[in-house]
């Protein structure tokens, strides 16, 4: 009798435990403010099994003060969360990329839903460019129209400099061992690559990216609101000041950008085309936005941006089929890839 009784209590022990894990989700809005009544679709996966009849599905509502917080199972991880609400910029929040996945017994998390306040047409491009002799040469200042998408004569058909950049580069340490590197130069395949392509293959880099601006009152900006996992991934507006003349960035083939999740990549704000008033203060200005990277590393310059074209309006959210770049007719998939115009606000 005692040993079943004790069974029994050993049984609602473990039964009590598995209900143990505590989860608490807060939304706010690029303000900070708590968004009440977001509509929340949560999935919670039994870690370890990756059978879909184990996953449990939640659905409900943000209270007064924009929390909800709710128990599962102790062997219950949240694998996907969905946030919506009319006026705001949906979000969908994942284990893969957004920090979700843990076992500790009590969980909270905050994620920011940004409202919609003036979608509008933009000039929006990702930029992907490498420094190969022919196409933009390393160690000078580039300048690059916002406007335009393009480069500054003699490297493509931009009129204004929004920005300038000055990219270099420097040869580290070899990454394959000296029998690896006689192997390889004996190789009939390799053997057509040139000098420099095979040093970039088979050394390590040091890589640096410098930022300037032609007029005074330009300048750049982190920002270190991101929201990777929402549609409008930076506050909808740019700041009106605390804009750097200068910005620099440097970078390795070590790493260990490499391992750094989406949600680590901060963006920026631009001022540019500024115009200043007999006083010194801003008569006029453009503002963009770069969304996540702005990296030059393995000889590939890599940004995507957003451009206002009116002056003085500092709102850079892109409405849907309201980008200003179209994509071009004719080209390969790979051509596209390495200039095309962006798509999502």
């Amino acid at each position: 009798m005692n040993q079943i009784l004790g069974t029994l209590i050993l049984l609602i022990m473990l039964s009590a435990g598995a209900t143990a894990a505590e989860f608490k989700l807060r939304i706010i809005d690029e303000g900070d403010r708590p968004i009440p009544n977001a509509k929340l679709n949560i999935i919670l996966h039994r870690q370890n099994d990756p059978r879909y009849s184990s996953s449990q599905l939640i659905e409900d509502k943000t209270g007064a003060d924009g929390t909800f917080t709710f128990s599962a199972k102790a062997d219950m991880s949240l694998s996907r969360i969905d946030v919506s609400k009319d006026g705001f910029y949906p979000c969908l929040i994942t284990d893969t990329q957004d920090g979700i996945y843990s076992r500790e017994p009590k969980q909270s998390y905050t994620f920011g839903m940004p409202r919609r306040h003036r979608p509008t047409s933009l000039h929006a491009r990702k930029v992907r460019v490498y420094s190969n002799p022919g196409q933009l040469p390393e160690n000078t200042w580039l300048g690059y129209d916002f406007e335009k998408g393009a480069f500054m004569t003699p490297y493509g058909k931009g009129e204004v400099a929004d920005i300038r950049f000055f990219l270099s580069s420097s040869q580290d340490s070899p990454r394959v061992t000296p029998e690896e590197m006689a192997r390889d130069r004996a190789d009939p395949d390799l053997q057509k690559l040139t000098e420099r392509d095979f040093a970039r293959l088979h050394n390590d880099w040091n890589y640096t990216l410098r930022v300037a601006f032609p007029e005074p009152g330009s300048g750049i900006i982190a920002e270190p609101r991101n929201w990777p996992y929402c549609q409008l991934r930076m506050p909808p507006f740019a700041p009106e000041g605390g804009y750097a003349s200068t910005f620099e960035m440097k970078l390795s083939s070590r790493g260990p950008f490499l391992h750094r999740a989406f949600k680590d990549y901060p963006g920026y704000f631009l001022r540019t085309r500024v115009k200043l008033a007999p006083d010194g203060t801003i008569a006029s200005a453009h503002y963009t936005k770069i969304v996540g990277s702005l990296d030059y590393i393995h000889h590939l310059l890599s940004f995507t941006y957003y451009y206002n074209p009116v002056p003085n309006d500092r709102g850079l959210e892109l409405a849907p089929g309201k980008n200003v770049f179209k994509w071009r007719r004719g080209i390969s998939p790979i051509e596209e890839l390495d200039d095309f115009p962006e798509n999502e606000p």
